[in-house]
């Protein structure tokens, strides 16, 4: 179905944004200027208060990283996650987390995460937000950028979509 409409509109079709998703992301369209504006930009405590939510539950997150700790870290990722690196493309939860045990759980002393917040956009129950970010451990380092968005899902935020590039070529500690 999606070739069908791809070859309609002439490219690729990642995905079709239905009215429900748009109303739940609170967006409101104006056709005859050509505007789309999400959410609430007035700044009101309900707003501040899903952000204060959102930045604990990913500090926690980045701990459960931090200290190698694979099954909390598992509560992070929505189940849908997809996660782009320059290592592969990894969906769904258990790929996800296959691909970090792999790639950086196992090692000891554990890589530390550190991340700077460049942009941050709440939408409704969803944040996106690009950052930069820091991994390294004795044998590693990795400098990069990022762009990641995550929902709120049964009360908890998590991850649903990063994307992950390398700012500068991987050193060996």
């Amino acid at each position: 179905m999606r070739d069908n409409f791809g070859k309609a509109c002439g490219g690729q079709i990642d995905g079709i944004l239905g009215i429900d998703l748009l109303e739940k992301m609170g967006l409101t369209i104006d056709l005859q200027r050509s505007v789309a504006q999400f959410g609430d930009h007035s700044g009101n405590d309900s707003e501040k208060n899903r952000m204060v939510d959102f930045e604990a539950s990913m500090g926690h997150c980045v701990e459960a990283f931090n200290a190698g700790r694979a099954e909390e870290l598992r509560d992070c990722f929505d189940s849908e996650i997809v996660l782009y690196t320059s290592g592969g493309e990894f969906r769904g939860r258990d790929e996800v987390l296959e691909h970090l045990n792999k790639r950086f759980l196992y090692l000891q002393p554990h890589p530390h995460f550190e991340m700077t917040i460049r942009d941050m956009r709440l939408v409704g129950d969803a944040v996106w937000h690009g950052f930069d970010y820091r991994i390294e451990s004795s044998d590693l380092h990795i400098v990069g950028r990022g762009m990641m968005i995550c929902r709120r899902n049964g009360g908890r935020w998590q991850f649903l979509n990063m994307h992950n590039s390398v700012a500068q070529p991987e050193l060996g500690g």
